[in-house]
């Protein structure tokens, strides 16, 4: 007798079309619906002990007859995902694969060898390989390994490439603090939503294919992404069906997908798109998706992003991303409230300075209102940074300072140890702001010049490079633990990728204060191989060497981890200094001489490349969004090839919700 876990009680018509059952009496919401005879539901305590003692013996005898040839044709596995010790390999219940009274297939990684191929998916049946950059003849085909590496009790597997994207998924973008629902939705749920499963088969094997250069790989991820938009697609015009977890969960898999793969000066403008589609789906959703721990999950993550979204374009943020934080917080138990009320309260200070900067840009405040605003949130900023460390709040927010020495992936020999996660991530949020409330105190300080007296000035101007210094050291300190560098003292990620993916954007604001420190000239001349240093150079020594490991940084996420968004924004740091006007204090009074010298390069021919070519973009993408749809047509334009997809642009999900607005006048719709 063995246990086969909780089984679907859905009616046969439900089970059949892999479809969430209503459950209901006489019969169930779809089959009333499509007016098809409902069958009736399952009895489920009687279908979750069953008799498998035949079907045991009949595997033993399969086993058996499989091991008479235990050196059959193999291919070893890279070195990065061959472990000391036997890695699983995750099969989810609703996957198609050999049949086991498991959910996992025990992958025996040591030395072990492997091959897998399309035949089992109806996407291309070209076979798929690993490679490292090896030559064609040490490509991974056919290897003949000794026997002393099969062990004869072990039958070789040779997991699918689904399989394999969803194990390099699951031990890359998951873990017990981070997406942790997913894992459940894959073992515990007998019908998971496609457009999930497709989206994190393609996350897997986008990522997978970054890191080991899989053959085929990049086309095989490239056709889970454009079905699953499709379905995506579909589910978004379901007025019922877009307001589901799944939907959101997918739009923020799919985002990610971009981000693996975007690495060109799209970077940003992609990231921005993602976060204009996720937060229209947030407010349609309304607040019944408070209702389940998933919801208020990802409300969250999103709500962090699209502040930082609003912040650096000074636009409004929206309303309901703060007003509906009582309701957010009510059916949370208190002690889970405890734990997240420094998140919330951080969460509060950021929208408080998204909304006065977009009041600022649009003239809705005077420069003496706005600095006293944006004096009082520094103020706020330091209270929390204090009052979180304090020994009244909880120890899983607390850090301390520890020293790792002789490790490249740590600046200055140092790293900040913290008791849990997600606490790096929101202090690495907390050290952003504080860099960006001082580019604004600033702004608004030189406009006020007239107010202050010389001193007075010099004073402000040391306050606030003082206060970005000390928020960029905070910050290269605190990105080791993230990226899996902190040493074995001290807490490291076991979630490194999408740990990784929040420290791009703090190591890119630490970048902008270490160039800063340093000015153009001195930086093209450091990044020229050939270049004789200079006495300016000598004296910025110290902010060129943490400027390049901040880039350094950024290529290992993109190169080692595989997040190739973070090679784009490493271009920007490399060449483009006034992608946004905080970046950098304002020109005028006390300004920097190559400041000056920019702003003025800046008058007399127009914008800089880089940043006409984003806009130019962006308009351009608006455009496109706006002309009719009736050319959109389906997502394949041929056979069922991967090779013959269609190119799918980075910004396809805001398009897709874009393409929507009925959605939002459907009535009836749980707010």
């Amino acid at each position: 007798m063995v246990y086969r876990g909780k089984p679907s009680a859905g009616c046969e018509n439900c089970r059949k079309a892999k479809k969430r059952c209503t459950l209901e009496q006489p019969a169930c919401a779809r089959c009333v619906k499509l007016k098809k005879p409902c069958s009736g539901y399952r009895d489920t305590s009687q279908l979750q002990i069953q008799d498998e003692t035949e079907d045991v013996r009949a595997k033993a005898s399969k086993q058996k007859a499989t091991r008479v040839d235990s050196n059959s044709s193999l291919v070893v596995l890279p070195s990065s995902i061959r472990k000391d010790s036997s890695t699983s390999v995750f099969t989810p219940a609703f996957t198609e694969s050999t049949p086991s009274s498991d959910d996992t297939l025990e992958l025996p990684y040591r030395e072990q060898v492997l091959d897998f191929s399309f035949n089992d998916t109806s996407t291309n049946p070209t076979s798929l390989n690993i490679g490292t950059g090896l030559t064609d003849s040490a490509k991974y085909t056919n290897v003949q390994e000794p026997a002393r590496y099969v062990s004869p009790a072990v039958t070789p597997l040779k997991p699918t490439p689904d399989e394999l994207a969803y194990t390099h998924f699951f031990s890359s973008f998951t873990s017990s603090n981070h997406w942790d629902y997913l894992r459940n939705w894959a073992t515990h749920s007998l019908h998971l939503e496609p457009v999930v499963s497709l989206a994190i088969r393609a996350c897997g094997m986008a990522s997978l294919n970054n890191v080991e250069n899989v053959n085929m790989g990049s086309q095989y991820a490239r056709a889970l992404y454009a079905e699953a938009l499709g379905l995506l697609n579909t589910q978004l015009r379901d007025p019922a069906r877009c307001v589901e977890d799944e939907a959101l969960v997918a739009v923020s898999l799919l985002g990610y997908f971009e981000n693996l793969v975007c690495d060109s000066r799209e970077s940003i403008q992609s990231w921005k798109a993602h976060m204009s589609g996720a937060t229209q789906l947030l407010k349609l959703r309304g607040k019944a998706q408070f209702k389940s721990n998933t919801g208020r999950t990802l409300f969250r993550e999103m709500r962090a992003q699209k502040l930082i979204h609003c912040i650096w374009d000074d636009l409004d943020p929206p309303s309901f991303l703060w007003d509906w934080q009582q309701d957010l917080q009510e059916p949370e138990p208190p002690l889970l409230r405890y734990f997240v009320q420094p998140a919330d309260t951080l969460a509060r200070l950021s929208f408080d300075f998204a909304k006065l900067r977009a009041d600022i840009a649009h003239g809705r405040v005077s420069d003496t209102a706005g600095a006293s605003i944006c004096a009082d949130i520094d103020r706020q900023m330091i209270q929390w940074a204090s009052s979180t460390l304090s020994a009244g709040q909880a120890a899983v927010w607390h850090y301390y300072e520890l020293d790792v020495p002789d490790s490249p992936h740590v600046w200055n020999g140092m790293v900040h140890a913290y008791a849990q996660s997600p606490a790096p991530g929101v202090w690495n949020t907390y050290r952003v702001i504080r860099i960006l409330v001082t580019r604004s105190q600033e702004l608004l300080c030189r406009r006020l010049k007239h107010t202050f007296t010389n001193g007075e000035q010099e004073e402000q101007a040391a306050y606030f490079r003082r206060v970005r210094r000390q928020m960029t050291d905070e910050i290269c300190a605190g990105v080791p633990p993230m990226l899996g560098h902190a040493g074995p003292r001290a807490l490291n990620s076991s979630c490194p990728l999408m740990s990784a993916y929040t420290s791009v954007w703090p190591l890119f604001f630490a970048g902008t204060c270490a160039l800063e420190r340093i000015g153009p000239e001195c930086w093209e001349a450091s990044l020229s191989p050939s270049s004789e240093p200079t006495t300016s150079a000598q004296r910025t020594s110290a902010a060129s060497a943490q400027a390049g490991w901040v880039l350094g940084r950024l290529e290992y996420i993109s190169r080692t981890m595989g997040l190739r968004w973070a090679e784009g924004i490493a271009a920007v740091l490399r060449g483009d200094f006034r992608l946004h006007r905080d970046l950098l204090p304002e020109s005028g009074y006390d300004a920097p001489p190559w400041v000056r010298a920019a702003s003025r390069q800046s008058n007399e021919s127009g914008q800089h490349s880089r940043v006409r070519e984003v806009e130019e973009s962006a308009a351009d993408d608006a455009a496109s969004r706006k002309a009719p749809s009736q050319g959109r047509g389906p997502i394949w334009t041929g056979a069922a090839a991967a090779v013959n997809q269609r190119a799918v642009s980075p910004l396809e999900i805001r398009n897709l919700l874009d393409d929507g607005p009925d959605l939002t006048r459907t009535p009836g719709r749980a707010t």
